[in-house]
C-alpha cells in the first residue's frame, strides 16, 4: 500500500508511533499547500519557507503531544496561519525599532563627524545605494529621502506593505554589511 493510499488519520497515528516515513508522506502531501498559503500572505518566497519548516518541525517535534481535533488538513492550515501572524507581527516590531535607532543613534553619531568626514560618508553611502537593485534602491530612496512611508511607498509602486518592509529590511542588510568598515575607519581617523 502507497503511502497516498493512507489517510491523513492513518499515517498521523504512525507519526505518533515516531514512524519518519510516514511524517515524510504527510511533509510531501500538504508542503505544496501550506507554501502557496505562506507566500500569498508574505510575499517572500524564504520567509513562506521559514514558516511552514517551522511548522512541521514545530510538529514532528511535539507528535507525542499534539492532540488534533479537527482534521489534518485543517490543524495544519492554522498552525501556519499562525506562525504567518507571528512572522509579520515580528517584522513589524523590527522596523520600528530599526526606524528607531535610525532617527536617533544614527543622527548623534553623524553629528560628532566634521564636515570633510560627513561629505565622505554620504559619498559612500551614495555609491553603495547606487549598487543596490533598482527596485530595492527605489524602495530604499523613496523611504530615506523622500520620507514616505511604507504604506506610502505602497501604493506609489502598487506593491504590498510586506514586500516595501521586505525591500527595505533586504536594503538596510545590504548597506549594513557594505558601510561597516567605512563607518570603523572614519571613527578610528576622527
Amino acid at each position: 500500500m502507497h503511502s497516498s493510499e493512507h489517510t491523513d488519520a492513518d499515517l498521523w497515528l504512525q507519526v505518533q508511533q515516531d514512524n519518519g516515513l510516514a511524517f515524510q508522506s504527510l511533509f510531501v502531501r500538504y508542503w505544496e499547500k501550506l507554501y502557496v498559503y505562506a507566500l500569498n500572505r508574505l510575499r517572500s518566497e524564504s520567509d513562506a519557507q521559514d514558516v511552514v519548516q517551522d511548522v512541521m518541525i514545530n510538529l514532528w517535534t511535539r507528535r507525542a503531544t499534539v492532540n488534533i481535533i479537527t482534521t489534518l488538513a485543517a490543524y495544519l492550515h492554522a498552525a501556519v496561519q499562525y506562525e504567518v501572524l507571528s512572522h509579520l507581527s515580528k517584522a513589524s516590531k523590527m522596523a520600528s525599532r530599526k526606524e528607531a535607532w535610525e532617527k536617533t543613534i544614527l543622527t548623534e553619531f553623524t553629528s560628532f563627524l566634521d564636515p570633510v568626514q560627513l561629505k565622505e560618508l554620504e559619498t559612500i553611502v551614495e555609491t553603495e545605494v547606487a549598487r543596490l537593485p533598482e527596485k530595492m534602491q527605489q524602495v530604499y530612496r523613496l523611504r530615506q529621502e523622500k520620507d514616505l512611508s511604507v504604506k506610502e511607498i505602497s501604493r506609489l509602486l502598487d506593491v504590498s506593505e510586506q514586500t516595501v518592509r521586505n525591500q527595505l529590511n533586504a536594503s538596510y542588510h545590504k548597506l549594513r554589511k557594505h558601510l561597516k568598515e567605512a563607518v570603523l575607519s572614519l571613527v578610528m581617523i576622527w
